[in-house]
């Protein structure tokens, strides 16, 4: 099965969809919401494609184990650190 099918099961996507229809198109009219989809496609298709260039270049640098290591030592630290301000407010 291609992976753009499992996108229709993302829980993700369905919650943000469904928030910003209810945040930016509360009269709910077939209008307001076809406009409020039409600007997070307009902002979704460069995001997207600038995550993916990303991803390509992350994973032509991270072709020795070192680097994948020191990576994802990194990528922990900072998950850790985020949780700073949840854990000390």
């Amino acid at each position: 099965m291609p992976d753009h099918f499992i996108q229709w099961v993302n829980p993700k996507a369905w919650t943000m969809a469904l928030t910003a229809i209810t945040a930016y198109a509360p009269n709910q009219t077939l209008g307001s919401v076809i406009w409020v989809a039409l600007v997070f496609g307009i902002v979704n298709l460069p995001s997207v494609s600038l995550w993916t260039v990303l991803g390509e270049q992350m994973a032509r640098f991270l072709t020795s184990a070192a680097r994948l290591r020191a990576f994802n030592w990194l990528m922990a630290a900072l998950l850790v650190a985020s949780l700073y301000p949840v854990v000390f407010t």
